[in-house]
């Protein structure tokens, strides 16, 4: 367990989800306390994710159809801190069919009013507002789902995509990290504010105690007041034509690297 300092945990042990965490729906059959053992990584209990496949004509956007489907729960630490790890324990259904989705994201948003941020995809981050770091599974044809860890960020000095937007963008391993479905992982992401400024900012991910993406140099704000202050576990997927679930187990957010469970 980390020597800093304990922002918050959950093993969903207690059988409810808590207090702090606000969830996309109360409809179970997008989330619940799971307690069939395959689905537990350590004690009786752990939480399910689940999106159901989309049915029906989608809308367009930009000239694409997107047929969503989402869930999530997430936390906040409102004001914040200028350091955060998170570590959960992550397992994938075995017919697990996603090749793209929004999953595991730490937020910094205005202490003062943070859920101004919310619903901003496709708009830069200007140093003071907000930043986005998640870890997510990108697949492709050729391998199968859940798909190569990367992270997808927004921050001040990201790129421009091709519609005009400002979508995420994507940090890959040196070395490909592809994840599995039906075996539990350990996952750790680490994002250091840099100081206004400086472009000394970091994001981390390690899988099982191991280093897989470290990317440095970043400048997340212009502002020491902005600071990360929100969690959140997702499944968005905009091409959502099966059902998605994965379990959670063990979450720790911490001022200091947690670690594998011992």
């Amino acid at each position: 367990m980390s020597s800093g300092q304990v922002i918050f945990s959950d093993d969903f042990e207690s059988g409810v989800l808590g207090e702090r965490w606000e969830k996309y729906s109360e409809d179970p059959v997008r989330g619940g306390i799971e307690t069939r053992p395959q689905y537990v990584h350590r004690g009786k209990r752990s939480y399910r994710i689940s999106a159901p496949a989309f049915h029906g004509e989608g809308r367009t956007l930009d000239g694409r159809v997107l047929r969503e489907s989402d869930s999530w729960i997430r936390t906040w630490f409102v004001p914040g801190y200028d350091q955060t790890y998170i570590r959960w324990y992550a397992k994938f259904a075995e017919d697990f069919e996603g090749r793209g989705m929004h999953w595991c994201q730490f937020w910094a948003c205005r202490a003062d009013k943070p859920r101004s941020v919310l619903g901003g995809a496709g708009r830069k981050p200007d140093g003071t507002d907000r930043f986005i770091v998640n870890v997510e599974p990108r697949g492709t044809e050729s391998m199968p789902p859940p798909g190569q860890i990367v992270f997808y960020t927004y921050w001040p000095d990201m790129k421009q995509s091709p519609d005009g937007r400002y979508w995420g963008n994507y940090f890959y391993p040196k070395e490909p990290f592809w994840i599995e479905r039906g075996r539990w992982y350990c996952f750790e992401m680490l994002v250091k504010c840099n100081q206004p400024g400086r472009k000394d900012g970091e994001q981390v991910l390690w899988i099982d105690g191991k280093e897989i993406l470290r990317v440095d140099g970043m400048r997340w704000r212009d502002t020491d007041s902005l600071k990360l202050n929100m969690a959140m576990f997702g499944n968005y997927s905009s091409n959502s034509r099966h059902d998605r679930t994965y379990w959670l187990d063990d979450v720790v957010i911490s001022t200091e690297y947690v670690g594998p469970a011992r």
